[in-house]
């Protein structure tokens, strides 16, 4: 069993469990090996008609492991950076739909996870944040993901807000396919159910086909964010915040906000 993913086929399906729960299910290189995996699992198994991406503990994923991509304080090399992107690209042009169950809190790149996933079912207790700018980044790296699930006015607004998105707001902003009132189980077994009547050959037809309308330019655009991403750490400043925010020490951004509540020119009733 890999440190951070579970992986089993069971009946046709490829269940993935993100299981390194003590920290948060957080994107590390052992974690993105075992999605890696996974996805190799699915191309071995010709019988394997879909893949579902769940995880244990309270929290689906809290995005980046600073620790992991930071090491010592140093930038990270370009190679390393880009594997969660192909990573997601790989998800996103797997051969078989790929589900995701969150039924916890998903920041960051966890959420840049989801979105390239094909369905998302969610629970009330899900809820998405766009972390980055308090950890002094921008999620240019998992940018393309979002701007195909939300499109670019939603995306600005929950990157500059970092606020938790519940699930219901989530589900209106395309970001969650499916809301599952109640236990999971029912829900996602229907929506299996529903992929196993339908022909494998037309599912992966489809999903070609709709990369060549709606995403033709994905990896020329997750190119662009690894310049973003790369350009912005290049600041001795900026790797300096994130570093010492990895190391569990406030960046010297924080601030509380002291100022007037009030509007001016606006009595308030």
């Amino acid at each position: 069993m890999d440190r951070a993913v579970r992986t089993e086929i069971v009946d046709g399906v490829c269940f993935v469990t993100l299981v390194a729960a003590a920290n948060g299910n957080a994107i590390n290189f052992d974690l993105i090996d075992g999605l890696e995996g996974a996805l190799d699992a699915v191309d071995a198994d010709p019988d394997c008609r879909a893949m579902v991406i769940s995880a244990e503990g309270p929290t689906f994923c809290r995005g980046l492991d600073l620790e992991a991509f930071f090491v010592h304080g140093n930038l990270p090399e370009r190679a390393r950076l880009r594997r969660l992107p192909a990573c997601l690209a790989r998800i996103r042009r797997a051969r078989v739909p790929v589900l995701a169950v969150a039924d916890g809190e998903a920041t960051g790149g966890g959420v840049g996870l989801l979105a390239a996933c094909d369905l998302v079912l969610a629970t009330a207790n899900a809820r998405f944040m766009l972390s980055e700018p308090i950890v002094g980044l921008v999620p240019a790296t998992i940018v393309p993901f979002l701007l195909l699930r939300i499109g670019p006015a939603r995306l600005r607004a929950m990157t500059l807000s970092t606020r938790g998105v519940p699930a219901a707001e989530a589900h209106l902003y395309g970001l969650v396919d499916e809301l599952v009132d109640g236990p999971v189980e029912p829900a996602l077994r229907a929506q299996l159910q529903r992929i196993f009547r339908s022909a494998p050959p037309a599912l992966a037809e489809a999903k070609r086909y709709y990369d060549q309308v709606g995403a033709a330019d994905l990896d020329r655009q997750i190119e662009v964010g690894l310049d973003q991403f790369t350009t912005w750490l290049a600041r001795p400043d900026v790797l300096a915040g994130v570093t010492s925010f990895g190391e569990g020490f406030a960046p010297p951004w924080f601030a509380r906000y002291r100022g007037r509540m009030d509007v001016p020119g606006h009595s308030g009733t």
